[in-house]
C-alpha cells in the first residue's frame, strides 16, 4: 500500500504513448477484452515488439474491445500468438478474433479470417514505420 504521507515525494512512472524506436513497424491489435492481459504478455513476449498504448476495454463503432498498439522489429511474436490463439479457440467455449489494423482504423486482417503467411506479408507490406525517435529524450 502507498503511504503518502511518510515524506517521499510522489515519483509517476514514465507514460509512453508513443513508439521511439526508428525503423519499427506501427500496428494495431484489437480483441476480446478478456483477452488483454494474454495478448500484451504475448506480444511482449519475443522481444521484438512493445505495446506503447494499450487500452483493457475500448469501445469502437459499438463493440467493447481490447486495444493495443504495438511497435515491432519483427514478426515472430505474430506466430506465438496465432499458436495461443489456436488453443484458445479449442479450450474456450466462447470464439473471439485476434483483428490486425494500420494506421489505427485501416484493417490488415484477421486470425480467422486469413492464413498466416498472408497475413504477415501484408503487415510487412502495409504497416508504416517510425520515422525517428521521438523527441524530449528518455528520463533517468
Amino acid at each position: 500500500m502507498v503511504q503518502w504521507w511518510r515524506g517521499q515525494r510522489f515519483q509517476p512512472k514514465e507514460k509512453v504513448s508513443e513508439p521511439r524506436t526508428p525503423g519499427a513497424r506501427l500496428l494495431t491489435v484489437r480483441s476480446a477484452p478478456l483477452r488483454y492481459d494474454e495478448l500484451r504478455q504475448l506480444v511482449e513476449s519475443t522481444g521484438e515488439a512493445r505495446v506503447y498504448f494499450g487500452e483493457a476495454l475500448a469501445y469502437l463503432q459499438g463493440e467493447a474491445v481490447a486495444l493495443l498498439r504495438i511497435e515491432a522489429t519483427g514478426f515472430k511474436w505474430v506466430r506465438r500468438l496465432y499458436d495461443w490463439w489456436q488453443v484458445a479457440q479449442q479450450r474456450d467455449a466462447v470464439p473471439f478474433d485476434v483483428r490486425f489494423y494500420v494506421l489505427d482504423r485501416e484493417f490488415v486482417g484477421s486470425f480467422r479470417e486469413d492464413q498466416l503467411e498472408e497475413l504477415l506479408v501484408r503487415l510487412a507490406e502495409r504497416a508504416p514505420r517510425v520515422e525517428r525517435a521521438a523527441s524530449g529524450g528518455e528520463r533517468n
